[in-house]
């Protein structure tokens, strides 16, 4: 629904919205399952999937290198973890983007994927500097696969209006010039 020309304008306040989302939704999972299984809500990350279809990508990778540093300071104290995390993950999607055609299916398996890359790819960054130990039993069984069981959830339930918001009228409007 919203104009090709606008969606840059509108995904920076969108990412941090979500940004701020997962934080509270990471809580409400966390205290329901009463820190027995730790989840993390990956909205961002849809997002950005998304939203890849139609924002040009060095604007994606500058918003999230802010987004990440503004993510650094929020969750971790530490800036380098998530603003390099970050940006990373939309290279990759760019460099996929352009290989394999964006379908609902390969967009479900991507999320799966940069879902899995953001979890590793942080994890992995706080024991090099340090931050947190990580019991690689307890990553897999009771962190990694809740929070891709979690996310693949909410890619069920928030592709179609993602994409109807976000992408669908361009195409539309592509077609009939």
């Amino acid at each position: 629904m919203i104009p090709r020309n606008y969606v840059k304008y509108v995904a920076p306040p969108l990412l941090f919205i979500c940004m701020l989302l997962d934080a509270h939704i990471n809580r409400i999972f966390t205290s329901v399952f009463t820190s027995h299984y730790l989840m993390n809500a990956h909205l961002m990350v849809l997002a950005i999937l998304v939203m890849s279809e139609v924002v040009n990508r060095r604007f994606m990778i500058g918003t999230m290198l802010a987004i990440g540093i503004l993510y650094d300071v929020y969750y971790v104290g530490v800036i380098g973890i998530y603003a390099v995390i970050l940006p990373l993950i939309v290279i990759l999607i760019y460099l996929f983007g352009q290989v394999i055609y964006q379908s609902l299916l390969t967009l479900f398996y991507s999320m799966i994927i940069f879902v899995t890359f953001f979890e590793l790819g942080s994890s992995f960054l706080q024991l090099i500097f340090q931050l947190a130990h990580v019991n690689s039993q307890f990553f897999v069984t009771r962190f990694l696969g809740p929070t891709l069981a979690l996310n693949i959830i909410m890619f069920v339930i928030l592709i179609v209006p993602f994409r109807r918001v976000l992408v669908e009228q361009n195409y539309e409007k592509s077609r009939i010039i």
